[in-house]
């Protein structure tokens, strides 16, 4: 076996433009959001996940924030008992550990212990449920242009109306395909991606007061409230659950 590993960094904003590998692709991020698109689906990637991507798979992502991590590039003889489909995991600390570690080998044929290491990491993948923290991300492109900014500037007061003007979309379809494209409606949707952009910054020990603030709520109460509702838990008691 022999696999690549490198660092994943890149500024707020970067795109990374449509292309595909002959590997597959594992992503771990320990910082920042990654906007991730395939030809089927599209999602929000936060730190504290694994992505997975076969080998070929068409994709493009986007930068909301510093983006740091680690990405493996997998030989396709060694994906056969992987997903065929791209998915997003939750990273137990043991994954994120493995990925951190096994990133660094050199690029050369991995000796047994090597070998074994990387096989646990697989393991643990096929164990991993899909993680609740995705994003759908709309397709159509006008949406995809306001939802890719919402990511980047979480704390942006402009209202539904103004956004489809900036977009060039009519108010009424962009309720309607955004509903369409991503099950949910333009408010919660957007409510969705302040408090997934919020994890990030939560996990490196900003305060909740800061962190509510540059997301865009009036105060911490609202901001509390609102994490309340998506993950049924306070911030604190959030992160106490985490593994590891």
């Amino acid at each position: 076996m022999q696999l690549r590993g490198i660092p994943l960094s890149h500024p707020n904003r970067h795109l990374t433009p449509w292309h595909q590998h002959d590997d597959g692709q594992i992503y771990l991020l320990t910082r920042g959001t990654i906007a991730l698109e395939t030809e089927r689906r599209q999602w929000a990637m936060t730190a504290g996940t694994l992505g997975w991507l076969p080998a070929r798979c068409r994709h493009q992502a986007q930068s909301c924030g510093q983006v740091e991590g680690w990405l493996l590039f997998l030989p396709p003889e060694n994906c056969q008992h992987l997903p065929t489909q791209p998915r997003l995991l939750a990273a137990s600390a043991l994954a994120q550990a493995l990925v951190a570690r096994i990133a660094q080998f050199p690029p050369s044929p991995l000796p047994a212990p090597q070998r074994r290491m990387v096989q646990v990491l697989l393991d643990e993948m096929q164990g991993e449920e899909e993680t609740a923290l995705q994003l759908p991300m709309p397709q159509d492109p006008r949406l995809l242009k306001i939802a890719r900014a919402l990511l980047d500037e979480p704390a942006s007061t402009r209202r539904q109306n103004e956004w489809a003007g900036w977009a060039g979309i009519s108010v009424r379809n962009l309720s309607r395909l955004f509903m369409a494209q991503t099950g949910i409606g333009f408010a919660r949707w957007r409510q969705q991606a302040r408090i997934i952009r919020s994890l990030e910054a939560l996990s490196r020990g900003v305060s909740v007061a800061n962190v509510a603030a540059d997301c865009g709520y009036d105060n911490v109460s609202a901001y509390i409230a609102a994490f309340r509702r998506h993950f049924g838990v306070t911030p604190g008691g959030y992160f106490a659950a985490l593994p590891g």
